[in-house]
């Protein structure tokens, strides 16, 4: 997100004010708060099948839900640089968590300062065994950070941002800018589209400025990124291998960008609205699935982006709640569809 971000911390802090009355929400459904008084979560992660939720928090720690009820104790605290957009920020959970109990988190460690990827050992709500699996990631600024983690085809995904230096996105050796591929132990899988003999490169996609979000579509390997643009063009981009996203020195706003061969986002905002991270819902409701769903930071609006069956198309953007700024969204508990802010989280459940 951008320097606004900061700007509108002390604001979210100071105000914990429920979300106003919410407009285009399916009929008979509603928008319901489930957790007050929460210290701005970034990202957060359901174990199917059961009541409990993990999240992060941006300042260091890996809090733990049982239901409403949030453990006293963290799962673990973690020393990090959280001025600006850094933090503790991504969280995602093995797609085997039931058999191995792995939890995934990036974050910005504070010294040496770089970012980094660690997985974790979850036994009695604590986070043990932690093991980086991505490290030595440059984070030369506190802002474009990017931060955000997503399995999908039995691959991690690691979202970066630029590091606050457009040229960097356009660079094929840096993993500022980037799309990361990984195995979930780290190693860097066979396939990637940057690689060369004896050298292994994680980068999957590159051209991007700073990717707050990262989804897939629920039994498949689709892919999508939700980025900040500068003072335009925030977007939702479909992920391919090897593809390039168009930001680099000399953008400018409405085009395809800069670059070989740039890619069009699937969908654009003209105006800022600071889009978080998303979520493709297939759960409980109905009336809501087959849909991604993403907030605005700024704009305080939880966004349907109402797609084709194929996934290569956003048909249309329908607001349907509007209130404080949202941070996350997810399916959670019960399969309802969540979404954080900074001071807490809703559900959208029947009426």
């Amino acid at each position: 997100m951008r320097k606004a971000f900061t700007a509108a911390l002390v604001t979210l802090f100071v105000l914990s004010v429920l979300p106003s009355a919410s407009f285009a929400v399916p009929k008979g459904s509603k928008v319901a708060r489930y957790k007050r008084g929460l210290n701005f979560p970034i990202d957060m992660a359901w174990v199917p099948g059961t009541k409990t939720t993990f999240f992060t928090e941006k300042t260091g720690r890996i809090r733990v839900m049982h239901g409403r009820k949030l453990t006293k104790r963290p799962c673990a605290k973690l020393d990090v640089a959280s001025d600006g957009e850094r933090g503790l920020l991504g969280l995602a959970l093995s797609p085997n968590y039931k058999q191995n109990h792995f939890l995934y988190v990036f974050y910005v460690n504070a010294s040496p300062l770089e970012s980094r990827v660690a997985r974790f050992r979850v036994k009695d709500g604590r986070c043990r065994d932690r093991k980086r699996i991505v490290a030595n990631v440059p984070a030369p600024s506190g802002y474009h950070i990017g931060g955000q983690l997503e399995f999908a085809g039995g691959k991690l995904f690691v979202s970066v941002g630029e590091g606050h230096n457009a040229a960097n996105a356009q660079d094929k050796d840096s993993r500022l800018g980037k799309v990361l591929r990984y195995n979930p132990d780290g190693s860097i899988p066979r396939g990637n589209p940057f690689s060369k003999p004896g050298n292994r490169s994680p980068v999957w996609s590159y051209g991007h400025r700073n990717g707050f979000g990262l989804t897939h579509k629920p039994g498949t390997q689709k892919l999508y990124q939700t980025e900040n643009g500068p003072e335009c063009d925030d977007e939702l981009n479909r992920i391919k291998r090897g593809r390039n996203y168009g930001w680099g020195s000399s953008y400018s706003c409405g085009t395809r960008g800069v670059g070989p061969r740039p890619k069009r986002p699937l969908h654009r905002w003209g105006a800022v609205i600071a889009v978080t991270d998303p979520w493709w819902y297939k759960g409980r409701m109905d009336r809501l699935n087959g849909d991604i769903y993403a907030g605005g930071f700024s704009d305080g609006a939880l966004h349907r982006l109402v797609m084709n069956r194929k996934g290569t198309k956003v048909h249309r953007d329908k607001i349907i709640h509007r209130g404080e700024g949202i941070v996350d969204v997810s399916e959670g508990p019960g399969g309802w569809l969540y979404f954080m802010t900074a001071t807490g989280m809703y559900r959208i459940v029947p009426d």
